[in-house]
């Protein structure tokens, strides 16, 4: 008898048949009868079902819920993810149920031309906004697709488009030197705060003194202040990385937490979430363009690394995931550059002290012509 082609994906084991096999990159395995011939024809019946996958055929009731429901579940469902990322994702989907191409439709009515037209028309006026709702819809699909609500991924195929590249903005000495002097007396440490640890805006706005318990408590969602531990706290609810972490504090950092004014109704550091206005003003005042928040934290980590702080250390104190994210800071100039080739001038290039006392370095550095060849 001739062995049958698909018999190498049946296996037999404890008196049942099995199959494996592998559809488009996916590996199925499962029970496929007490007989060869059951699990020959369990096997033909999968494969059918993923050829129809394939071909765009979906089962019945596939596809069937509405967008907005299911992205909107997916949102509240969300638990390894940060606020800011929770956020964002309702800020896309906010966005996408403006459009005719999925308010009101179900998952199974959204094509591929769909999301690129409304990617392209989107991207014309907000390149960025486009991309990042492009990502969330790619997500969606994902998850529906694992969770057999549909039976292709639409978004899968249309890719970002690029986007231009902002030069990163460094504050010089002098700079940041005359936005501390801007600053309002009550503006003033905060942002003394994100200059001299890099922390991240959000995670200085949520500074709380400490609570009892909060040292061992699971699932913080603010960071902790401790003048005694003489440490910052981050948790990785808060974190980029979602990992925990904490940032030593100076001697100078504890003096400024030490001469902050307490709230006795409240325990967080800086009563307020957020300082666009007075930050602003202070901006404007100093006489600086191209200048957020986020530039403090940028100007810390190339401050660190300029001050001699190695990767690894100046890495673990922002809360990347990976040290080649943090090299972005590295950037040379041309002061780095001169201090470079005057630190190895000193070491290879004597000068005339040098020659005086070891008159066999400049015998030894200067160019030694070979003689003549004899023929």
């Amino acid at each position: 008898m001739v062995k049958q082609r698909n018999d190498r994906n049946l296996k037999f084991k404890d008196g049942k048949w099995y199959i494996d096999f592998t559809a488009q990159g996916k590996r199925i395995r499962q029970f496929g009868g007490y007989t060869k011939e059951q699990a020959r024809n369990t096997l033909a019946k999968l494969r059918i079902e993923r050829l129809d996958e394939r071909l765009g055929f979906k089962k019945p009731g596939q596809g069937d819920s509405l967008f907005e429901d299911f992205a909107g579940e997916f949102i509240t469902k969300q638990r390894l993810v940060r606020p800011n990322t929770r956020r964002s994702h309702q800020t896309s989907l906010n966005a996408l149920l403006k459009s005719a191409q999925f308010k009101g439709k179900k998952l199974g009515e959204i094509t591929t031309e769909a999301v690129a037209k409304y990617h392209a028309e989107r991207a014309e006026n907000w390149m960025v906004s486009a991309n990042r709702e492009l990502g969330f819809l790619k997500l969606i699909f994902k998850r529906a697709l694992e969770w057999d609500k549909v039976s292709q991924n639409p978004a899968a195929r249309v890719k970002k488009l690029p986007e231009p590249k902002n030069k990163l903005r460094i504050l010089t000495d002098d700079e940041a030197d005359r936005l501390l002097m801007a600053a309002s007396p009550h503006l003033a440490p905060f942002l003394t705060i994100l200059l001299t640890t890099a922390m991240r805006p959000h995670e200085a706005f949520a500074l709380h003194w400490p609570h009892d318990g909060w040292d061992t408590e699971k699932g913080l969602e603010v960071s902790i202040v401790s003048l005694e531990k003489r440490v910052i706290f981050i948790p990785g609810a808060l974190a980029k990385n979602h990992k925990d972490r904490e940032v030593p504090l100076s001697k100078e950092l504890l003096a400024l937490f030490e001469e902050l004014p307490r709230d006795p109704a409240s325990t967080k550091v800086f009563p307020w979430n957020s300082v666009p206005k007075s930050f602003r003003t202070a901006v404007k005042a100093a006489r600086l363009k191209g200048v957020d928040l986020y530039t403090l934290k940028h100007t810390a980590a190339s401050r660190m690394i300029r001050a001699g702080v190695d990767l690894v250390t100046v890495t673990e104190l922002i809360g990347h995931a990976d040290v080649k994210t943090t090299m972005i800071y590295c950037h040379s100039s041309g002061e780095t550059k001169r201090e470079a080739v005057e630190k190895l001038s000193r070491i290879y290039v004597p000068g005339k002290e040098r020659a005086d006392a070891a008159p066999h370095l400049l015998k030894a550095t200067s160019p030694q012509i070979p003689p003549p060849l004899c023929n």
